[in-house]
């Protein structure tokens, strides 16, 4: 009996559906979302392609120079901006007349005409094979003119081997 009534159900369906090309799209439709939604609640299986990657990739934290450097730029500390530098980046400043104390007064001008460092964002750095490496930031930063939003400046860190800032750009 319950078969009986089974197959008079189907044959019904069928025939509604045969005749009715309206109903047979709507059938079909609802038989997709259906699909998806068991697919979507079991879970999708996970596809991955690993990229390759060079073995001398730079992880995810920044070296204490660029830090030191962003940080005595931010509270307007020339010590920590100066030892951030290399022995080299430092003859360049002093060849240039910059001593740390000439720099502190430039930072301290900077602090009394408003310049202010928002929101200091390490991006990611590239170490190479000869053991120097390239780190890189946005600042948001207040400039001296500009009263209106922070402007992103991007940095770019050159650091020797032995971790020492070499070129700011």
């Amino acid at each position: 009996m319950i078969g009986r009534i089974i197959s008079r159900i189907l044959h019904r369906v069928i025939r509604g559906l045969v005749t009715h090309p309206i109903r047979f799209v709507i059938f079909l439709v609802a038989l997709v979302a259906a699909a998806g939604l068991l697919v979507f609640q079991s879970g999708l299986p996970s596809f991955s392609m690993a990229l390759p990657s060079p073995s001398f990739r730079v992880g995810n934290s920044p070296p204490t120079s660029t830090e030191n450097y962003m940080k005595g730029n931010e509270t307007f500390n020339a010590e920590l901006v100066w030892n951030a530098l290399s022995d080299e980046a430092q003859s360049r400043l002093r060849s240039r007349g910059t001593t740390i104390q000439a720099l502190q007064e430039q930072m301290d001008q900077a602090k009394q005409a408003g310049r202010q460092f928002n929101q200091v964002t390490y991006i990611g750095g590239q170490s190479f094979p000869d053991g120097t490496s390239m780190h890189f930031y946005t600042v948001l930063s207040r400039g001296l003119q500009s009263r209106g939003e922070p402007e992103p400046i991007p940095y770019v860190f050159t650091l020797d081997q032995s971790g020492k800032i070499v070129r700011v750009q």
